[in-house]
């Protein structure tokens, strides 16, 4: 009786193999990240600048830049403007962008009757939806 031989798994066949491996790793890693972190990580957090102030036909406008600092997406991001003069509002304007995205920016501008650089100017993003 002759001895049978086992044949030899092939290499190309543990590289598959490995690699399969590595990638399912990868994928257990990143979801268990997700869920360790939850929603608290994808809220947005938006910081609005204000970029420039300039003249327009019925007084002025006011540039600024809204940018998320988080992953999270924000929509319908509501941003104000409030001038103030001697600790009393004088105007408030405000403006609406549709989409900001995670780590992103986007840009818009606020008008204003009375001249802003004659004014203590407070520029905040008020509230959003998430999309």
């Amino acid at each position: 009786m002759a001895a049978t031989r086992k044949p030899e798994t092939p290499p190309l066949e543990w590289i598959a193999a490995g690699v399969g491996a590595v990638l399912l790793l990868f994928l257990f890693v990143v979801i268990g990240r997700e869920a360790i972190n939850g929603e608290a990580a994808q809220l947005p957090q938006i910081d609005v600048a204000v970029t420039g102030v300039s003249p327009a036909a019925s007084g002025f406008i006011v540039a600024f830049e809204a940018r998320n600092r988080t992953d999270g997406t924000a929509a319908a991001v509501e941003i104000e403007g409030v001038l103030k003069a001697g600790g009393a509002e004088i105007e408030t304007s405000s403006a609406t962008i549709d989409y900001v995205p995670g780590k992103g920016k986007a840009a818009g501008g606020l008008f204003f009757h009375e001249d802003p650089r004659k004014a203590a100017l407070e520029v905040r993003a008020l509230g959003f939806q998430t999309p």
